[in-house]
Formats: structure tokens, C-alpha cells, sequence
């Protein structure tokens, strides 16, 4: 018998929520475009089962039992289902708000309490968290969950998700203090930076590359010190008043810059900051940008060489169904001289990354993954570009499991590595992977 939670969805649901799950027409478009009803089949794990219960819920015909919470949680938010759905129903925002209504009626964990409300928000404990992580790499304490007697100790999740990890980088991008870098050359406007939280640590690399190709295309990068997560991962976790707090820090600090965009480089980050309306009345939507959207929309210096071997990007969730962003990364890369950019079957298919669910529901993300390296090992790419860095990690981490001889890059990488060759090319801010 499950158990039943003692929070109604209806409590939650209000007049705009309700509006919302009446427009879902049960036609069936979002089944196909849908992860998991496409991997298990069943009708309660896809948008429109999903949606069913919702209403159920809300009409007191059902509870906000264990097993309603299992089909929730195995959704991974991807929104493809928004892409496909005729009505428009806003599905992402629906399962925001369900999962916040399971989050209340639930007493959380320490672990998850530590991890959502003190760790993420906060650069002190992810850089002791990641160098502590990082000494372990170095010494090799981490392949100690694959031996006996040792692997006894370690729980099978954990041994599953350890080589997921990329090597944690020596340092973050972020400075304890502003950082500015000039343009080069003819100057095109300004831009803030904004660096979140895992990204930071774990990617400066990307953040750096980043920047460099903005000031090589005439435009002055800001880098605030005291920016913090963006709460996506709460949001998703249903953490709504640490969502809600989250975004007014960051748009106390994003305000204070008067900058023509907020560039973000991370799909996720930035389909969330767009949402920030949602939580805050605020003005900083409408500047922020994806890396992609603000250079497609100008005249890139040409880059000086092309990548050695065939390309395939790789569609982030949150950039293609979060932000309607597609046509942008590709007409980017098709500007690169000599590159042989190569069809990737299903790119837009979500890898299973989708924030921490690799970490919440492994299985379901691993067979997603498995499908998505098919796919990629049937393409003959040589690079694989895409646009996040959970897709990023997720990728890498398939290509690792596989044994593929493919190289995994954030589309910054990617420019940066065919501008670099130039003279003239700035050289910082500098920072080097792994």
C-alpha cells in the first residue's frame, strides 16, 4: 500500500495553473517527442499521463502518493513536449509547481537540505567540496570504489556515477573581486558574464573561452564577483522560496551593470534566468542571452582554422525547448571555414543529463545515454559540440563508457580553438581544463 502525502496538488494549482492543465487537448503529439514514455511505454511516464494525474490530483480524485511522485520524478523537464504540443500547455511550469506541492508535503533529508540550501548557493563550500574531490583524483583514492574489499563500503549508485565526473580544474573562473577585459579592436557593445555556481568550478575553462571570443568580437566582458546560482536545480527540485531567493540575489547583483546583455553560456542557466519573471518582477530578462543567440545575430571575425575532423552538434534541452533556441549554434558553426558538420539522428533528443537527474534516477539516464552514443557513433563525428555543461559531462561521460575516440566541446571551445591561431587573439583570461 502506498504511502500518502498529506498536501493537496490543489493548494498550489491556482487559477493560472488550472487554465494551464486545461489546455492539454490528450491528442498524443508529445508522446513521441517524449524520453521516457519512448524508452518504458508507459502512459502515466509521458506528458499526457503526467498531465492526467496532475488533474486527478487537483480534483481530489487521486493522492500525492509514493507512486505519483515516482512518475514526477522520473520526468526530466526536458520540455520537449512543449515543442510538440499544439495547445502550447506549459509543461515545464506545471511540473514546477506539482513538484513543489510533493516538496512541501514531504520532510526532506539532510543531505538533500545540505546539498539544495547550503552547498550550491555558495562558492566556499563548492570549492572545498570540489578540492577536497580533486585531491582524491589526484591520488587515485576515487578508482578504490572499484576494488574489494573497498568496493563493499561504497553504495552501487555511487560507484555507477564516480567516473561521470570530469577532473576538477585547479581553480574557479570567479575572482573575489569585478573583472573587466576590453574588447579588441572596434568595440560592439558590453556584456555581464554570468558564471553560476557548478559551472564555475568545474568548466572555467568554457567561461574563459568564452570571454575570450566575446572581446575578440568587440565586445567588453564583466565578470561580478558575488554572483550565485541560478536556483534551476531548486526550481526543479521544487524548492520555490530558495528559488525565489536565489533569483533576487542574483538580480540585486545583475542590476548594478549596465550592460547591453547578460551573456549566459550554460542552456540550462539561461532557459531559468529568461524565467526569472516568474519569481521576481524584474527587467534583466529581456537582456539576458544565450552565448550562441548574441553571436549569431552579428558578423564573427572569420575564424583562422577549421576543426580537425567531422563535427555533430548535440541540442541542449533547455536551449532548444527552454528558449527556441536552434537554428543560432548551427549557423555559427556552419561560418567556420572547412568544417564538415555531419548529421547527428535525434540530436534533439534529450542525453539524460537534465541537471541532477543522472543523479536521482541513474537508470532512466543511462539508457538514455546508451541511445544517444548509438547515435553519435553512427554519425563518424570526430567532435561532438553542444551548448551545456550537464550535456557536457553527461557526454563525456558516454563517450568514456563506450571508448569512442570523440572529442566532447562546449561551442565556445569550439570558436575558441579556431580564432586562437590569430596573432592578435587575446590571450586572457586564461584557464585550462582539467
Amino acid at each position: 500500500m502506498s504511502e500518502t502525502v498529506t498536501s493537496p496538488l490543489s493548494e498550489v494549482f491556482k487559477a493560472e495553473e488550472k487554465r494551464l492543465l486545461n489546455e492539454c487537448i490528450h491528442c498524443g503529439f508529445c508522446l513521441p517527442a517524449c524520453p521516457t514514455y519512448m524508452e518504458n511505454g508507459k502512459e502515466m511516464d509521458s506528458p499526457r499521463g503526467r498531465l492526467h494525474l496532475m488533474g486527478a490530483a487537483v480534483e481530489g480524485r487521486t493522492n500525492l502518493d509514493s507512486a505519483f511522485e515516482e512518475h514526477m520524478k522520473l520526468c526530466l523537464v526536458c520540455r520537449a513536449c512543449e515543442t510538440a504540443c499544439p495547445s502550447g500547455v506549459q509543461f515545464g511550469h506545471l511540473m514546477e509547481t506539482t513538484r513543489m506541492a510533493l516538496a512541501e508535503s514531504r520532510t526532506k533529508g539532510r543531505f538533500e537540505q545540505f546539498l539544495l540550501g547550503t552547498v550550491l548557493p555558495s562558492h566556499r563550500w563548492l570549492s572545498f567540496v570540489f578540492t577536497a574531490t580533486r585531491i582524491i583524483q589526484i591520488l587515485r583514492l576515487d578508482k578504490l570504489s572499484t576494488i574489494l574489499p573497498f568496493s563493499l563500503l561504497v553504495p552501487e549508485k555511487l560507484r555507477k556515477l564516480q567516473p561521470s565526473l570530469p577532473p576538477v580544474p585547479l581553480r574557479r573562473f570567479g575572482k573575489s573581486h569585478d573583472v573587466h577585459y576590453p574588447a579588441v579592436g572596434q568595440k560592439r557593445g558590453t556584456v555581464t558574464l554570468f558564471t553560476g555556481c557548478v559551472m564555475d568550478h568545474l568548466f572555467p575553462h568554457v567561461h574563459a573561452a568564452t570571454a575570450r571570443v566575446l572581446t575578440w568580437n568587440g565586445y567588453d566582458v564583466t565578470i561580478p564577483s558575488d554572483q550565485t546560482c541560478c536556483g534551476a536545480l531548486h526550481a526543479h527540485a521544487g524548492e520555490k522560496s530558495m528559488t525565489s531567493f536565489l533569483a533576487d540575489e542574483n538580480i540585486s547583483i545583475l542590476d548594478n551593470y549596465n550592460s547591453d546583455y547578460i551573456v549566459v553560456n550554460s542552456a540550462g542557466c539561461g532557459a531559468h534566468l529568461k524565467s526569472y519573471l516568474t519569481y521576481v518582477d524584474s527587467g534583466i530578462s529581456v537582456k539576458i542571452v544565450d552565448l550562441s543567440e548574441l553571436l549569431a545575430s552579428i558578423e564573427l571575425k572569420p575564424p583562422t582554422v577549421g576543426p580537425a575532423g567531422p563535427v555533430a552538434y548535440d541540442e541542449p534541452c533547455h536551449l532548444l525547448h527552454g528558449q527556441g533556441i536552434s537554428a543560432e549554434p548551427k549557423a555559427i558553426l556552419e561560418r567556420i571555414p572547412g568544417i564538415d558538420l555531419v548529421p547527428l539522428k535525434d540530436g534533439d533528443r534529450c542525453c539524460g543529463s537534465a541537471g541532477s537527474y543522472s543523479v536521482t534516477e541513474t537508470e532512466m539516464s543511462l539508457n538514455l545515454l546508451e541511445a544517444k552514443m548509438d547515435d553519435i557513433d553512427s554519425s563518424g563525428a570526430a567532435i561532438v559540440v553542444t551548448a551545456n555543461p550537464g550535456c557536457q559531462m553527461q557526454l563525456n561521460w558516454g563517450v568514456k563508457r563506450r571508448g569512442l575516440d570523440v572529442e566532447v566541446l562546449h561551442l565556445a571551445e569550439l570558436l575558441d580553438r579556431c580564432f586562437s591561431p590569430d596573432p592578435e587573439y587575446p590571450s586572457e583570461p586564461f584557464a585550462r581544463a582539467g
